[in-house]
C-alpha cells in the first residue's frame, strides 16, 4: 500500500510539471484507522487524461492491485486532482 501510495503522489507531481501549466499544487496523505488516502491537486489546466497516455492508466492498475481507488478529476477552471484512497488491514499474529 505504502509503494502504491508513494507512485500515486510520484506519478501526480510529474503530470503537473509535464502537463498542467500550474501555478501551485498540493499533496494531502490521510489516514482515519482503516484507509490510507492520498491526493495531489493543482490549480493548472484541467487536461488529465487517462486516454491520453500511460500514467495514469498505470496508477489505476497499480491502485487495484492492492485494492485501492483512483479517481481523476478536472476542470479547465480549476485544475485537476488526483486521489487515492487504499483500505488498510490490521496484521493478525499467529
Amino acid at each position: 500500500v505504502e509503494i502504491a501510495a508513494y507512485f500515486v503522489i510520484a506519478e501526480a507531481l510529474t503530470n503537473v510539471m509535464k502537463h498542467a501549466q500550474a501555478g501551485s499544487v498540493s499533496v494531502a496523505i490521510g489516514y482515519d484507522g482503516a484507509v490510507l488516502s492520498v491526493s495531489v491537486t493543482d490549480d493548472g489546466n484541467g487536461a488529465a487524461d487517462e486516454a491520453g497516455g500511460s500514467g495514469l492508466r498505470g496508477l489505476r492498475d497499480r491502485v487495484a492491485t492492492v485494492d485501492g481507488q483512483l479517481s481523476v478529476t478536472g476542470t479547465p477552471s480549476e485544475g485537476t486532482t488526483i486521489a487515492a484512497s487504499f483500505p488498510i488491514s490490521r496484521a493478525v499474529e499467529v
